[in-house]
């Protein structure tokens, strides 16, 4: 039997492409400074994940159309940077907004597990082995529920959100100015 294997789960907004409230158009991305340059690094070892919350779709501000055509223009920009994702994974939902099926409290949204347990079974994952980063204290609870060791970034809503770790539950294993020192951090071994 394959011994199954860890991998990177990444938060979309803040940590790989810049932070626009309600991205609605594949246009309007652009990717962090160092990010393709980390992201490379970490797909040598470990394969790349996207695990998004895309409330805008409970919201009604986009449909899971669009959302598709955002996310297929952003894996073209990483291909054309050599990056080739896993997976891409994301939470339409919103517990106290929009209509059904939207409208719902459901185990997807982070800091919920959902995605990261989906990917996990999808791609034959080892989530023990595995590293969650994001811009939010929701990234980092959702991967400590999952069971995989965490990195905060600074980028996107990161500073602000690393002043509210000790009145959060969840403390990231490790906070990093950008994709690229997480990736440096992760690629150290004894973690």
């Amino acid at each position: 039997m394959e011994k199954k294997k860890g991998a990177v789960f990444l938060d979309r907004d803040g940590t790989i492409i810049e932070e626009v409230n309600y991205l609605r158009d594949p246009a309007e991305i652009r990717l962090l400074p160092g990010a393709a340059e980390a992201l490379r690094i970490i797909q040598e070892y470990y394969p790349l994940v996207i695990i998004t919350n895309q409330a805008g779709v409970a919201r009604g501000y986009f449909d899971e159309q669009r959302l598709r055509q955002i996310h297929r223009h952003l894996e073209l920009l990483l291909a054309e940077e050599g990056i080739r994702l896993a997976g891409i994974y994301y939470c339409p939902h919103h517990p106290e907004v929009g209509r059904f099926p939207y409208r719902q409290d459901c185990q997807c949204r982070k800091p919920k597990p959902g995605m990261l347990q989906a990917a996990a079974r999808d791609l034959a994952l080892d989530l023990a082995k595995s590293y969650t980063i994001g811009d939010k204290l929701s990234d980092i609870g959702a991967g400590k529920n999952a069971g995989t060791k965490t990195v905060l970034v600074r980028t996107g809503y990161g500073k602000e959100q690393e002043e509210q770790i000790a009145s959060s539950q969840f403390s990231p294993d490790y906070i990093a100015d950008n994709l690229l020192t997480a990736a440096g951090w992760i690629m150290m071994p004894g973690h």
